[in-house]
């Protein structure tokens, strides 16, 4: 962190920078915690608007006041479309808790795993979100720390209903996390009516990752879809994740049930018609994206 001058000289101020071309400034109140891990470097702030921020490697993750305009879609989209009595899930990433906080808020969810590889990311989170410990206190919700690319050579074949990648940017750091071996092994392990969500990148900046992530996925699985999910407070406002299914009809938005939204607690940025707009780009990245589809 710097003081650059913007709000001050006696702020402490966070300078985001995002593929040399935009930047974000936040302003930093206190410090909580600031330390390297084995994996990242890892801050927790505290901002008058946000609350307290996660912050990795200087990229602003995750605060209070936006934590569910992120994982809200993430969770909830996939348990919609599967819509299955029981439901066996599986986060890859995802040390916020985030993701499993919302996940867990569905009553058909029989188990959850979250796979996270940085164990201090982890203590930190426990220590400093709410969330966390609404996770642990779920009998349903199995944490492994260690490496989620490793994790799925130890599951069974089609054992799996839904799978959240919840990572940083694969296309930056976690670039197994795109790789043909990695989408190979979702496959093995998803149920034919299963749904695989995974964060990628934002549109306009990085858009140049779904040159090759879109070919490398279609490779493997018939249904795929890029969906749109506006995130307050990130850089670009509107970020870009990809759902995957051995059957393309298993992503279509009828299987979302009608009243789906209205029976999930305490959400904050889904309603049961907006959740079917997701999966609906619009027409300018309609057509980015299908530039590098072939069906």
């Amino acid at each position: 962190m710097e003081v650059y001058g913007i709000f001050g000289r006696d702020r402490i101020e966070l300078f985001e920078t995002m593929g040399g071309e935009l930047a974000f400034v936040h302003r930093i109140e206190k410090v909580h915690f600031h330390q390297r891990s084995k994996y990242q470097d890892i801050l927790v702030g505290e901002n008058k608007l946000h609350g307290k921020m996660l912050i990795l490697d200087n990229v602003f993750n995750v605060s209070n006041l936006m934590e569910a305009y992120y994982h809200e879609p993430m969770a909830h989209i996939p348990v919609g479309l599967v819509n299955k009595e029981k439901i066996n899930a599986l986060i890859i990433g995802g040390g916020d808790f985030g993701v499993a906080y919302h996940l867990l808020k569905h009553k058909n969810i029989e188990k959850a795993v979250m796979c996270e590889l940085d164990p201090m990311v982890i203590e930190v989170c426990r220590k400093y979100f709410p969330w966390a410990e609404k996770c642990e206190k779920d009998k349903r919700f199995e944490l492994f720390v260690g490496d989620g690319f490793k994790y799925l050579d130890n599951l069974q074949e089609n054992s799996l209903d839904v799978i959240i990648i919840d990572s940083t940017d694969p296309f930056d750091k976690a670039g197994i996390l795109i790789s043909e071996e990695f989408y190979t092994k979702l496959k093995r392990v998803i149920k034919e009516s299963g749904v695989i969500i995974q964060l990628i990148s934002d549109f306009h900046i990085y858009g140049e990752c779904y040159s090759y992530v879109l070919p490398r996925v279609e490779k493997h699985f018939e249904g795929v879809k890029v969906i749109g999910v506006p995130v307050a407070f990130y850089i670009t406002g509107y970020t870009g994740m990809i759902l995957l299914s051995k059957r393309k009809e298993n992503l279509y938005a009828e299987n979302i049930p009608e009243n789906f939204v209205s029976n999930i607690p305490d959400v904050k940025t889904l309603t049961d018609k907006n959740i079917r707009a997701f999966l609906e780009l619009p027409p300018v990245l309609k057509d980015f994206v299908n530039k590098y589809l072939s069906k």
